[in-house]
């Protein structure tokens, strides 16, 4: 009997090959299934709907872009060193893994994901981490007091704009001095 998280792995695996070759809106179920070489019922069984696929693809996707992300701000670091970090680490996640990163962002502007738990909870077990260190940083007098939203928009948006871009390109190769403008941008906008 085969294992069903190695199937699901295959199913996750062909569908973000899928998706990517074919845009979301023009995959089927059919070629996902035989793209990871699974039966319909095997399929179905993981996956009822695209959507349930794309939003388990999306949160497994997101967990891992979480993991990378989060590591600048564990443990004692600074404010300053924390936020380019986290700007660094983006950046990084994103120059190696462009496909994902690419992913990431088509399955979000497709509209198509239902937003189900599992990305609910991929989202608020990072951002419960993320805003207790900014908490702390903030009761320090190290960093502004600004509603979590806020706070990310400015630290992470003019990287999340420059990603499409990156993401094109087959090796993202991001400048050093671009990097520089932008975590010094982002530890600007939300300093004390």
């Amino acid at each position: 009997m085969e294992d069903p998280s190695s199937t699901r792995s295959r199913l996750l695996d062909a569908a973000a090959t899928v998706f990517l070759a074919h845009g979301y809106a023009a995959a089927s179920m059919d070629m996902v299934r035989q793209a990871a070489g699974v039966s319909n019922g095997s399929l179905y069984h993981h996956f009822p709907t695209k959507a349930l696929l794309a939003d388990a693809l999306y949160a497994h996707t997101l967990r891992d872009f979480h993991a990378a992300l989060l590591g600048p701000v564990s443990g004692r670091a600074s404010a300053q060193a924390g936020v380019k970090g986290l700007i660094r680490a983006y950046i990084a996640w994103v120059e190696q893994h462009p496909t994902r990163a690419r992913l990431l962002h088509e399955l979000r502007r497709s509209g198509d994901m239902t937003g189900g738990a599992e990305i609910g909870a991929a989202n608020t077990e990072a951002f419960g981490a993320l805003a207790q260190w900014v908490d702390a940083k903030v009761a320090a007098g190290d960093m502004r007091a600004l509603p979590l939203p806020v706070w990310m928009a400015l630290v992470f948006s003019p990287a999340i704009s420059l990603t499409p871009h990156w993401a094109s390109q087959p090796q993202p190769a991001v400048a050093p001095r671009v990097r520089a403008a932008l975590e010094h941008a982002a530890w600007m906008s939300v300093a004390a």
